[in-house]
């Protein structure tokens, strides 16, 4: 009887044993960057305007419990922010419907930057409730755009523009907007635009086959207009990565649209997309997770994918990946195009309680990749540079590329707490280069996820 009481005893301490192991290990050979300190950088971000997407409808993670922890009286907007270098900016408020479940991108603005554009993949949700059994599943399918006059900080319309808009981006000429839609029968909008607003909105079913792995990941993704405004690299399904080709009516905005067969990246699960300067390579992040929820737990490093794409070249695969840090979900390239930024989430996104034991949690992070223009190459510099934030989902140079706008949505030791934009410069020094944090932020309430520079 003695033996089997020991046994008894000693089998959950024996486990429990392991598990501490375990999760040491874990954390050994899962590490995750801690916040860097403050260096001797001037703090000038030269830029005449920032906008600032915020969401109210969640707190940050609510992706993995459904706990949305609503803040009474918060809606959602936009901010805009004028002089974001100087010490005391002025900030303007507007309503427009929006959400952070969705890749960085569901805002644009035009050439002149008089007009934004807004779309709602998720729609707003009753603020009476507080819990969500599927976040994914449940919260409210959107369909919106809302264009913003910024001159006079008000909605000028709303239009229905498709089921789930994922993102929107304007054509060089500013004439019509392109959204990608997750409706595999309608995935692509095209917005005709006159002096700033909607005049008609055109929908495309591009046939391409069904790689949806959950239904959340139907039709399109994300998408970006090339520069010569006739063709447009899109993403599908977060799996796949095609070319799309227009044809163009009398006044220049699309009247079809026929895409490649897609080229699906195996073992990746993509976000954001950029062309490089040149048109000829089309940039993804892929943020390491999968379809299923363990894959954003256990994640490895994600990376920034490089792909020929041209429009006026039939090679087609990818040329070049950068390893980053773990969840890149946006990055941004300079003006020069001869560097990115990616922003990692690292896993930010976990909420406290079981999953406090996992590493990743305390601070995202920053990795500086180097482009080649014309041969599509990728070279990271640098070791990830963390920050204390969670959600970080958008960065923005400034006009001279030698500082840098990260958008975080809420600190980690408050659900409710107020997001901000943090500044951070970019240093040259010979042969290095690097990212060194200016301690310098400007508050916005919960929720802040997407960016758009202005000059």
């Amino acid at each position: 009887m003695r033996k089997l009481l020991r046994w008894i005893v000693a089998v959950p301490f024996g486990l429990m044993a392991l598990l501490a192991i375990a999760i040491g290990a874990w954390h050994l050979f899962d590490r995750s960057p801690r916040p860097a300190p403050v260096g001797e950088t001037d703090t000038q971000f030269d830029l005449s305007r920032l906008l600032v997407l915020i969401d109210a409808d969640m707190t940050a993670t609510a992706y993995a419990d459904g706990n949305l922890v609503p803040i009474e009286g918060l809606n959602d907007m936009l901010i805009a922010i004028d002089d974001p270098g100087s010490a005391a900016p002025d900030a303007t408020r507007v309503p427009a419907s929006n959400t952070v479940m969705g890749w960085p991108g569901a805002m644009t603005a035009d050439p002149a930057g008089r007009f934004a554009y807004v779309v709602e993949g998720r729609a707003p949700i009753d603020r009476s409730i507080q819990q969500l059994e599927n976040a994914f599943r449940d919260m409210p399918v959107g369909n919106r755009l809302t264009v913003v006059d910024l001159a006079a900080a008000a909605v000028v319309e709303t239009v229905e523009v498709c089921e789930r808009p994922n993102a929107v981006d304007i054509a060089p000429s500013g004439d019509w907007l392109l959204i990608p839609c997750g409706d595999p029968d309608s995935e692509l909008a095209v917005v005709a635009l006159a002096d700033g607003t909607v005049t008609e909105v055109r929908r495309f079913d591009l046939q391409v086959p069904d790689i949806t792995q959950r239904p959340v990941d139907a039709g399109l993704t994300y998408a970006m207009i090339h520069p010569d405004g006739a063709a447009a690299g899109i993403v599908q399904s977060n799996r796949g990565v095609a070319l799309v080709r227009f044809e163009l009516d009398a006044a220049g905005i699309p009247q079809a649209a026929v895409s490649e067969t897609p080229t699906i990246l195996e073992d990746t699960w993509l976000t954001v997309g950029r062309w490089t300067r040149s048109g000829d390579h089309f940039l993804v992040a892929d943020v390491a997770w999968g379809p299923s929820a363990p894959d954003a737990l256990f994640n490895g490093r994600g990376h920034i994918i490089s792909l020929a794409l041209s429009p006026d070249d039939p090679s087609r695969g990818e040329v070049s990946r950068a390893v980053v840090s773990k969840s890149p979900e946006a990055f941004e390239l300079n003006r020069p195009g001869d560097l990115l930024v990616a922003v990692n989430m690292e896993r930010a996104y976990l909420p406290p309680g079981p999953f406090a034991v996992a590493p990743g949690q305390r601070a995202s992070s920053l990795s500086l990749v180097a482009i080649n223009d014309a041969s599509g190459e990728l070279e990271t510099l640098t070791d990830p540079v963390g920050f204390r934030g969670m959600l970080p989902e958008d960065a923005a140079f400034d006009r001279d590329g030698d500082h840098l706008a990260v958008v975080i949505y809420q600190d980690h030791d408050d659900l409710r707490s107020d997001g901000w934009v943090e500044f951070f410069g970019i240093e040259r020094d010979g042969g290095r280069i690097a990212i060194v944090p200016t301690g310098r932020r400007i508050a916005t309430p919960r929720g802040a996820h997407d960016l758009f520079a202005l000059d």
